[in-house]
């Protein structure tokens, strides 16, 4: 089930990678892909503009790197050394965003403590006032900084895994990202934890090696995440 080895891709190519197996995976199938990163990027939510994405980036020391808008909703990410992964999941109709946010985090969260590391999710540790989602739609805009409803923290209160949405019927998509230096832990550790927390959170049929159509599907994909159309839109 951890697919990232072997696929190492760019940003443009995470992002299509991601929709293809989003549109294309069967009804009732989960699919987590950890990713092997081409070389450091930022990422940024659906719903933000380019020139916020690209302010962070300088502000980062990160200028020079692709900046790329997420299928996803969820604030700007520094993929500079983090682990990151996906997963593609049954969203039962009636299951809310910040539903899936607690469920996905409280089980990786427990995978974790297995191997010694202590969290909290972060609705169970904040005032009730933040536990609102933000006027104007259902997803989470914070930069990975600032922890968001239902935020994996460390018992020190860091964020330690963050994530974002979409939805189709039927299906969604989870990509996440969580900062190792806050763990103690390996990467191999981490890799184990998320892929147990992730089967424990989504008791489905797992879904082992992508498909050559999603693939096929990536491809095309791909120039769509690298084109000034989709990450300049707004």
């Amino acid at each position: 089930m951890l697919l990232s080895r072997g696929i190492t891709l760019d940003a443009a190519g995470q992002m299509a990678l991601d929709e293809a197996v989003l549109g294309l995976a069967p009804d009732g199938a989960g699919f987590l892909r950890i990713y092997d990163w081409a070389g450091q990027a930022v990422t940024f939510g659906l719903a933000q503009p380019f020139a916020m994405a690209q302010g962070a980036a300088q502000a980062k020391g990160m200028a020079g790197m692709p900046i790329v808008r997420r299928p996803t909703g969820g604030g700007i990410v520094f993929h500079d050394g983090d682990l990151t992964f996906s997963v593609v999941f049954p969203w039962e109709r009636l299951s809310s965003a910040l539903g899936v946010y607690e469920r996905m985090h409280r089980a990786i969260g427990e995978a974790l403590a297995s191997r010694g590391l202590e969290t909290a999710v972060a609705g169970f540790a904040v005032p009730p006032p933040l536990l609102a989602p933000p006027a104007g739609g259902g997803e989470l805009n914070a930069c990975f900084a600032e922890p968001s409803p239902f935020d994996l923290l460390t018992s020190g209160g860091k964020k330690l895994l963050g994530g974002a949405l979409r939805r189709k019927p039927g299906r969604g998509l989870y990509q996440g990202s969580l900062r190792p230096e806050l763990s103690g832990l390996g990467t191999d550790a981490l890799r184990k934890a998320v892929a147990e927390g992730v089967r424990a959170a989504w008791p489905c049929a797992w879904l082992e090696a992508p498909e050559a159509s999603w693939l096929a599907e990536a491809g095309r994909l791909t120039e769509k995440y690298r084109s000034d159309e989709w990450n300049r839109r707004r």
